[in-house]
């Protein structure tokens, strides 16, 4: 028996981590929702790890959510018994029946249960893992889940672990910690960047954005840093080695104390006098069952991914990330930067998950693009003058001043400050919130296609001030000089082929993208949609 006395616990100011924190600047703007293209793909990620989460209560691993109804199971063979949630229960110390039963059942009735684990010896998981390694009936609950509920949804996750496993490994082995912690992220978010929880936890290793802003992490309404592969990966390699000393060297705990918080944790260890996980896991009633779980999860997902062939699953896997990285100097349109580096915006978001708009944000950023695609992109992205890719100001709204005002006194539409801040409603505009609004040429083109009549406005129009007078006066100035440059300049008409594009007509005739937009009156995002057989101005060569 356990003495009577508590272990000692490690004390911390800091909250519990995976319950989300109170309401603040950080979490309003977590909640925002992404652009179109990004909340689609948050959308799909979501919903894969709902199913997984189905599947577990189909299978009796997690208890089923209210009003979902009794579970299927898999019950096949062994009288009708479902040999998952068999094996759970003779891991948790009960029957299925609810006959109490002794602790987990050793390695080799696990082995004897689960032949695929049949020669494992304790030497070849010293040798192969860097984490602890307990084979017993929980571990063969999960990899028989794996197997067969979940098999779809782990062979998808086996085949994007080989995309970022290097990169995660490297930083896990700089920062101290095993890098067999790769598989909390696998069963965390099955690898990939866009994940999402209902309890709002994001990215590779399903950050909560007040544990994450303890690391640094940035979450606003232009990033999600929680995505970001790298940035993540450090904040969760340092989050874990927190968790390890905090519990005096046992993962086992310390992963406990990733799903559930330290908080949850401690009070397992108050209340149950032990810091045995097995022995929390089979009798003792504080933790949750995911988080029992949770650590049996993890060693499954190991063994599996580390032996893929033995276990049946025989998968093609993506390639490595790697990329090169590029400094954006203020906020700039995906395709601008897209068309400068030779790519399409998916791989661009692909690279850069922590991007939530269709543009980078305001100020300098440092984004990613493909191995090999940085000599390329400078070259064509120093041809593009400022007021071609994006400008933005940010304005508090003070008392008295509704949307229309605001948009007249930038000369933009309601709807374009609306898309930029990814509002649904007039009302969302309120006193004290600090709005993003698009300034400059580019901006305005971009979002022209957002107009919304601003019918309250319209009363308005002959009441400018001096300043809006003057911004009017060097706008007409700036037209009258833009079409005596387009009728002075020599040009050409080139035809447009299939597949060009403005960057390639551009380079053929020795000019930039600007110019050949202003010749022909375009704006904007206008070029991105070239039709064949379209006729364009271009300057005559000499």
């Amino acid at each position: 028996e356990m003495a009577a006395a508590t272990p000692p616990v490690a004390t911390a100011p800091k909250a519990d981590v995976r319950v989300a924190p109170a309401a603040d600047k950080a979490d309003a703007a977590a909640s925002e929702p992404d652009d179109e293209d990004s909340q689609a793909e948050v959308d799909k990620s979501a919903a894969e790890l709902e199913a997984v989460r189905r599947a577990e209560e189909k299978a009796g691993l997690l208890p089923a959510a209210p009003g979902t109804g009794p579970r299927d199971g898999l019950a096949v063979g062994l009288g009708g018994w479902d040999p998952v949630a068999r094996d759970l229960s003779l891991a948790q110390g009960s029957s299925l029946d609810g006959t109490p039963l002794a602790d987990p059942a050793p390695a080799g009735g696990a082995q004897a249960r689960l032949p695929e684990l049949a020669g494992i010896t304790e030497e070849e998981l010293r040798a192969k893992y860097d984490i602890p390694v307990e084979l017993n009936d929980a571990v063969v609950a999960y990899i028989r889940f794996f197997q067969t509920d979940a098999r779809e949804h782990f062979s998808r996750w086996l085949a994007r672990s080989t995309k970022w496993l290097p990169s995660m490994r490297g930083i896990l082995e700089k920062q101290g910690v095993p890098v067999d912690l790769v598989y909390l992220s696998m069963i965390e978010s099955g690898f990939n960047a866009y994940a999402y929880s209902p309890a709002k936890a994001a990215g590779l290793w399903q950050f909560m954005v007040g544990t994450s802003r303890r690391y640094g992490i940035k979450t606003d309404f232009w990033l999600d840093e929680r995505r970001d592969p790298i940035k993540a990966t450090e904040a969760a390699s340092k989050y874990l080695k927190d968790l390890r000393e905090r519990y005096h060297g046992d993962w086992y705990l310390a992963w406990a104390g990733y799903n559930a918080g330290e908080g949850k944790v401690d009070k397992a260890i108050r209340r149950e006098s032990t810091r045995d996980f097995w022995r929390m896991m089979t009798k003792g009633r504080t933790l949750r069952a995911e988080t029992k779980h949770y650590v049996p999860k993890l060693i499954a997902a190991a063994l599996i991914a580390k032996h893929p062939e033995r276990f049946g699953f025989h998968v093609e896997y993506e390639e490595p990330f790697d990329s090169d990285e590029v400094v954006i100097p203020d906020a700039t349109d995906l395709k601008v930067i897209a068309d400068a580096a030779g790519i399409s915006v998916e791989k661009v978001r692909e690279l850069n998950p922590e991007l939530r708009r269709f543009c980078t944000p305001p100020g300098e950023f440092t984004m990613r693009l493909p191995k090999g695609s940085k000599d390329q992109f400078a070259a064509n992205f120093e041809k593009v003058g400022p007021e071609e890719r994006l400008r933005f100001t940010q304005h508090k709204v003070e008392k008295g001043e509704p949307l229309a005002k605001i948009a007249r006194a930038y000369g933009v539409s309601e709807a374009a400050i609306m898309r930029t801040n990814g509002l649904k409603s007039y009302r969302q505009v309120k006193v004290g919130k600090v709005i993003v609004i698009p300034v400059g040429k580019a901006s305005r083109g971009l979002l022209a296609g957002a107009q919304l009549e601003d019918r309250r406005g319209r009363g308005y129009a002959q009441a400018r001030t001096p300043v809006q007078k003057s911004v009017a006066a060097a706008t007409a100035a700036a037209v009258r000089a833009k079409d005596a440059e387009r009728m002075s300049i020599k040009h050409a008409v080139y035809v447009v082929k299939p597949g060009d594009t403005l960057w390639g007509i551009a380079a053929k005739f020795s000019t930039t993208v600007a110019r050949i937009k202003r010749l022909n009156g375009m704006s904007g995002r206008r070029g991105r949609g070239l039709q064949a057989g379209q006729r364009l101005s271009v300057p005559e060569q000499s």
